[in-house]
């Protein structure tokens, strides 16, 4: 406190200094000293190296009514204001327009309408569809008053003076190691427990094997400090919900696209288990009142002893990887999360360059040698030439692809290649669902490529909006053009699966195409390894049309890319670690990788516990 009031003029109008969880909120009710003189806030974070965010006074807001004619009077005409959310516990407002590319090439305009509104301005791009946005809106300002209350909690927690002069730092495995599903592990310290993801496997009943093993850590979910997600899908973050329903009541920190996506599922999660879900939507609500949004390449602290850096890691829109630091730098800890390190249409590659690695969690999805797939670009071939040859005549393709990753990467390959005319002309069909994931990442633009990235901003050329894409709206009775599926069940295990494979099998022309590597007993995996007549339900079926696998598409790395991850990494690590994948592929690549890169290389189990420091 005393660093930063030395550093200040009078000018800047003070009116209180408040923890905000990991951040000091300076409020002041005369911004304009402030935002004209922004180096003067950098200066002070550079001294005392924690973050700062600038606040505006309460009482110099205006009325929420009043802040789209200030908007309007400031934002060029053109940009077509066409909806604000607020947030009154930060004091900010999200304003939607239709065109943002001259608003974000002026930084006077936001400006403009802080100083005049008395509220921190933001603008997005309205995307397809807001429900998800307006409802997570809706839970954040009725819980306004408890947030206010709860960042100060948080602050003062991670603020605090160290009790302990002595480092040491243990990684407690819970679940996701030697295995797919329930991703989670307890980072702990003399000072702190951080929980690294939560997830769930809803592929088995047994709770044992489905939920992570927190009885085997002798830590109370109370004394957990912090929750960090790398990403949205479920074997990452489906227990959340639960770890509140039980006790927890500290932050969750996550990049912004995982929180909105992490809504989506929890939502479907409950609508289709109905009375056999696990928590209902009081749980729900709960996360979104204790969410903290971490952007990419900013330190932050989380607890008295550890600092987080959340890093691109390319999986889906949002991933991160995790560089933890340990003390005073007695110790980087690097959590990949789920890595593509390879090519994608939409997400840029994932970072490798960080400052220090000592110890390395890696991912081994794909860690068997037999997983190293075909290049991008002859996959790429062979996808034109597989595709045209079935809408030559006049047929149907399904790709069943994940809801978050796979789809996009799909649907947007796709629009490109037929936008580019190596794809013959043809309708792209998507699910209603499929296409408000879409809208998150029209949202959150930010997040992805730059390439694509400026293209929509600009209005140049948005997939997500394009006249290739068609709705699904019953496909036991919709009339279908000759055009591909893109199907939001990698496996084949939705409730919906069969309705879409009768449709699809029983004629020779059609085609089905997997992007995902069959893993647990799903019916996929049955059609991949060859299983032509199939019972769901007590129905019989056969499998008639032609079957293809490109795994080249995959939202994860492979080995080859594993490899080349590892390689990148500057100065050479102390020792690797390995989870997230099946026991035959983790204990490979543990073994490849310590003759290989020299490294000591493991891969532990799950209710193991390993010092790091």
């Amino acid at each position: 406190m005393a660093t930063i009031l030395q550093n200040l003029p009078k000018e800047c109008s003070l009116t209180k200094i408040e923890y905000e969880g990991p951040r000091i909120a300076l409020h002041t009710n005369k911004p304009q000293f402030l935002l004209e003189n922004n180096k003067i806030l950098s200066n002070i974070v550079g001294q005392i190296k924690k973050r700062i965010v600038l606040r505006i006074d309460e009482t110099i807001r205006i009325d929420e009514s009043e802040v789209q004619k200030v908007a309007e009077k400031h934002a060029p005409q053109e940009s077509g204001i066409t909806e604000i959310l607020f947030d009154p516990a930060l004091g900010e407002a999200t304003i939607f327009v239709k065109n943002i590319s001259e608003i974000i090439k002026d930084e006077k305009i936001i400006n403009n309408i802080i100083l005049e509104s008395g509220w921190k301005i933001s603008f997005k791009k309205i995307p397809k569809n807001m429900v998800t946005i307006k409802n997570i809106n809706k839970i954040i300002r009725n819980a306004s008053d408890y947030r206010i209350q709860f960042y100060k909690r948080i602050g003062e927690k991670i603020f605090r003076e160290k009790l302990d002069p002595n480092i040491e730092a243990n990684l407690n495995s819970l679940g996701g190691f030697a295995e797919i599903g329930r991703s989670s592990m307890i980072l702990s310290t003399n000072e702190s427990n951080v929980l690294l993801d939560c997830g769930m496997n809803i592929y088995t009943k047994d709770p044992l094997s489905r939920f992570p093993r927190f009885d085997s850590t002798g830590i109370k979910l109370s004394e957990i400090d912090a929750v960090l997600l790398t990403h949205a899908h479920f074997d990452h973050t489906g227990f959340l919900p639960m770890l509140f329903k039980y006790g927890y009541d500290g932050p969750v920190y996550c990049t912004e696209p995982t929180s909105y996506l992490m809504y989506i599922l929890y939502r479907e999660y409950i609508r289709h288990s109905g009375s056999e879900a696990h928590y209902t939507d009081k749980e729900l609500e709960k996360i979104f009142s204790h969410l903290i949004h971490l952007n990419y390449n900013i330190v932050t602290d989380v607890s008295p002893d550890i600092k987080v850096t959340f890093y691109n890691a390319g999986h889906v829109i949002g991933s991160s990887s995790f560089h933890l630091h340990i003390g005073n730098g007695d110790h980087n800890f690097v959590y990949t999360g789920d890595i593509k390190f390879g090519k994608s249409s939409y997400l840029e590659n994932a970072v490798w360059n960080f400052p220090r690695v000592e110890t390395l969690l890696i991912e081994g999805t794909n860690g068997g040698r037999e997983d190293s797939y075909s290049s991008r670009e002859d996959a790429q071939e062979r996808l034109i030439e597989v595709i045209n040859k079935v809408i030559k005549n006049q047929k149907l393709i399904l790709m069943p692809a994940q809801l978050i990753g796979t789809s996009q990467e799909l649907l947007i390959t796709l629009d490109m290649l037929i936008k580019q005319k190596k794809i013959m002309k043809c309708k792209l069909y998507i699910e209603k669902l499929v296409t408000e994931i879409n809208s998150i990442h029209e949202f959150n633009v930010e997040f992805l490529n730059r390439e694509l990235q400026q293209s929509i901003i600009s209005n140049d050329y948005n997939p997500f909006r394009s006249k290739n894409i068609a709705s699904i709206l019953d496909i036991t009775t919709q009339k279908l053009d000759p055009g591909i599926i893109i199907y939001p069940s990698s496996m084949l295990n939705c409730s919906y699966s069969k309705d879409y494979l009768k449709r699809i099998s029983n004629d020779p022309g059609n085609l089905i195409i997997f992007t995902s590597k069959p893993t647990g007993m799903t019916l996929g995996k049955e059609i991949i390894d060859g299983q032509r007549k199939l019972s769901i339900n007590d129905e019989d079926f056969e499998i008639r049309c032609a079957i293809e696998t490109m795994y080249s598409f995959n939202s994860h790395s492979d080995f080859n890319q594993l490899n080349a991850y590892i390689s990148r990494l500057r100065p050479k690590l102390r020792k690797i670690l390995v989870n997230h994948g099946e026991r035959s592929k983790v204990q490979n690549f543990s073994g490849y990788s310590s003759k290989v890169h020299n490294i000591s290389t493991q891969y532990l189990q799950n209710q193991e516990s390993i010092k790091l420091l």
